[in-house]
């Protein structure tokens, strides 16, 4: 409305997900979810787990910390200052983990997250992008795992096709 012959320019890429993320399908049997998380936590510095729900969150972070690792959680359940602190500790490293709903999949940086665990795989590829986005940041290079329970293979194969993944799902006991 107000320019004289306007010109637009705008990049499009041919790939969606971070060439820096390696992605890895882990199934697994929901009684060993935890176990499985726990040894990929425990071998790297900083890992971001992502849940579906708030009670999930709670749950995870209990079940992770059962496992000895240093965890904390966030969801909107928490008062703001929990939800600072729980990050305040993740990012001062005091933590190996943060235990997150989708809330925290857009709008939070982190720096130097290792990796992300997709603990509950999400319901939608954008949320699946998001949540993986959180690794492999300004130039570093990240691991991005999902634990599949049997009855998600299907749903989680679509969002590899989406993605453009063909990552084979490898099954994983504790």
């Amino acid at each position: 409305d107000y320019m004289t012959d306007p010109v637009t320019h705008s990049v499009e890429s041919d790939r969606v997900i971070d060439s820096a993320q390696e992605h890895r399908f882990i199934g697994v049997h929901h009684m060993d979810k935890a176990k499985v998380a726990a040894v990929i936590i425990g071998s790297h510095r900083r890992t971001l787990v992502f849940v579906r729900t708030k009670r999930g969150a709670d749950r995870v972070a209990r079940d992770l910390a059962d496992e000895g690792v240093a965890v904390a959680k966030t969801h909107g359940d928490l008062r703001q200052d929990q939800r600072e602190k729980s990050l305040a500790r993740f990012t001062d490293g005091k933590v190996q983990a943060l235990v997150a709903t989708n809330v925290a999949a857009r709008g939070l940086h982190i720096d130097d997250v290792d990796v992300v665990i997709h603990y509950d795989p999400p319901d939608d590829f954008k949320t699946f992008v998001h949540r993986s986005g959180r690794t492999a940041r300004a130039g570093a290079e990240g691991l991005v795992v999902t634990l599949v329970e049997w009855d998600k293979t299907l749903e989680v194969e679509q969002l590899q096709r989406a993605a453009g993944l063909n990552t084979e799902i490898v099954k994983m006991y504790s």
